[in-house]
């Protein structure tokens, strides 16, 4: 619609990337070290029931992590677990470009089955609707984990919650869901190994900021006369400049 008008249409995309690879392993964290349960039996029932989870719990450092989508999100979520705790990194990605430094690429159902954590950094298409679906999910390890920063769909729910009542993963940490608002009485809330998070991992005081100083920029550009740095339009330039001719 923007394009027929001849409107420009821009983003600041990747702003929020580190926000959301910081959000990934602070959720991967807390489901390992079983921070929800501990948190809660230490305030209710005191310490000797708070640290007893700690027998259960395990480190980050030499899983595999596989991270599905490499773009910006990705490629942050990959170059923290690589550099900062010593994760084996894999990917799966649509796009042939050469792997980031120690991540390794692998087919989708090779990734499923092979990583301890799965981190979910893809858009939504036609070919990523139900990508983890019930056949995926029954390939995961027994104490997977399954972290979706990118959108509910991606996920067949029912398969998921499925394998969680049955404990046949580790556990979910998910920021998007296939209805947002999500409901008050969504299973997702009766797990104590599964995080939801309200579509937030993106948003932090520094993401936006650069939001923010991203998009004015873009609009002063605009307002002087040339074209923004991240048009998504490129095809409406000739009407563009019909309606305002360059100097006007």
């Amino acid at each position: 619609a923007a394009t027929s008008a001849g409107v420009l249409v821009a983003n600041v995309p990747a702003v929020n990337a580190r926000s959301v690879a910081e959000h990934v392993m602070f959720a991967a964290l807390a489901l390992l070290r079983r921070f929800r349960v501990m948190d809660r039996d230490l305030r209710a029932k005191g310490w000797l029931a708070g640290r007893e989870h700690a027998n259960s719990t395990s480190e980050l450092a030499g899983k595999t992590i596989g991270i599905v989508g490499l773009g910006a999100v990705g490629q942050a979520v990959g170059h923290i677990a690589a550099h900062g705790f010593d994760l084996n990194v894999v990917a799966t990605t649509r796009s042939l470009r050469p792997a980031p430094e120690r991540v390794g690429f692998l087919s989708i159902d090779a990734l499923v089955e092979q990583s301890d954590v799965i981190v979910l950094c893809c858009p939504l298409t036609a070919e990523t609707r139900g990508l983890i679906s019930r056949e995926r999910i029954a390939r995961m390890k027994p104490g997977a984990l399954l972290i979706n920063v990118s959108r509910g769909p991606v996920v067949d729910d029912e398969a998921l919650i499925e394998a969680l009542r049955e404990g046949r993963i580790g556990g979910a940490a998910l920021d998007v869901f296939s209805v947002q608002p999500l409901p008050p009485n969504h299973p997702y809330f009766g797990f104590d190994n599964v995080i939801v998070t309200p579509h937030m991992a993106g948003i932090t005081e520094e993401s936006m900021m650069r939001m923010g100083v991203g998009a004015a920029g873009e609009a002063l550009l605009v307002l002087a006369g040339k074209l923004p740095v991240n048009l998504r339009n490129p095809e409406v330039i000739e009407h563009y400049r019909r309606r305002f001719p360059a100097g006007d």
